[in-house]
């Protein structure tokens, strides 16, 4: 089962579109789809700290464990900055540091399978 995909791309209009073989097409869904759960963690994350969710919380809890994971990497990236009742900012830069990167560390995927997995579709 050799099925192509046809996939509009519009960069800059240099280059019209691209045939990618399905699977290749089902991997490129895939990367925005994991960026898309991520970002969304993140996010909830960075609101629920901003906004001094309960972190009792049963669902605060869950959303505080996952994007934990996903923040180990920028864990120390900005100090916390003490507040009048002494307890530490809730404002969290490296949340958006995070989430700018896994974006771009999902682009980057996504066009490198479309360079190199997919091949120029012919005019007819």
């Amino acid at each position: 089962m050799d099925e192509h995909v046809e996939i509009p791309v519009s960069d800059s209009g240099q280059i019209p579109n691209y045939e990618m073989k399905i699977h290749n097409y089902r991997a490129y869904q895939l990367v925005f789809f994991c960026m898309g759960v991520i970002e969304v963690l993140l996010a909830l994350r960075f609101i629920f700290k901003l906004f001094g969710a309960n972190p009792e919380n049963m669902f605060a809890r869950i959303i505080y464990w996952l994007s934990g994971i996903l923040l180990f990497p920028f864990n120390g990236l900005f100090r916390g900055t003490p507040v009048a009742d002494g307890t530490l900012q809730r404002f969290e830069p490296s949340t958006i540091i995070a989430m700018v990167i896994y974006a771009l560390l999902a682009w980057g995927i996504a066009k490198w399978i479309l360079i190199f997995k997919s091949k120029p579709a012919l005019k007819e």
